[in-house]
């Protein structure tokens, strides 16, 4: 019989084969704001912690991050709670990749609303329509692939800036 394999494993495994999955092609990646891990370990006081770093960026740039800590004396998982408040705990690294697969799911919905409120702000600093085109058309080749949107996000940002001009024209 063999040995249970190492949960921190499994849940790299994983995690490399769902990080995969949101990298190509081109514009999947850049709607799901370029994401990508890397693991590192920390060994202090006998133990060795290690620490997955899931990130990706929204329109713009700004980045976000996960982190998923484990213990491997202990054999816990460690992360935050989606409002940041509490760590939470587990054994088993199936419950931490859901975690980290529900956050995944929302990236696309994260990276839209990050979009409108730009746009929103564009508008309510007296852009006009023509300069907040010319501001989602530089997004739209920014070198910095995170930050770069897609051509879906393109078209739902430009409808979001008819919509919101004609609000504020009425």
């Amino acid at each position: 019989m063999s040995p249970d394999p190492d949960p921190f494993a499994v849940f790299e495994d994983q995690l490399e084969a769902l990080v995969a999955s949101c990298q190509r092609p081109a514009e999947r990646r850049i709607a799901y704001g370029n994401l990508r891990e890397e693991v590192s370990e920390n060994r202090s006081d006998g133990s060795v912690i290690k620490n997955a770093a899931i990130v990706y960026e929204t329109p713009g740039g700004s980045t976000t991050q996960i982190n998923v800590s484990y213990d491997t004396k202990s054999g816990i998982f460690s992360y935050l709670s989606d409002d940041l408040r509490e760590t939470i705990s587990s054994r088993d690294p199936r419950e931490v990749l859901e975690m980290v697969m529900e956050h995944t799911r929302r990236i696309p919905e994260k990276r839209m609303a990050a979009l409108r409120a730009q746009i929103d702000s564009w508008l309510a600093e007296g852009k006009t329509k023509r300069e907040m085109f010319a501001e989602m058309n530089k997004l739209l080749q920014a070198e910095f692939l995170g930050g770069r949107i897609s051509t879906d996000e393109l078209k739902a940002g430009i409808q979001h800036i008819v919509r919101q001009h004609q609000k504020s024209r009425a």
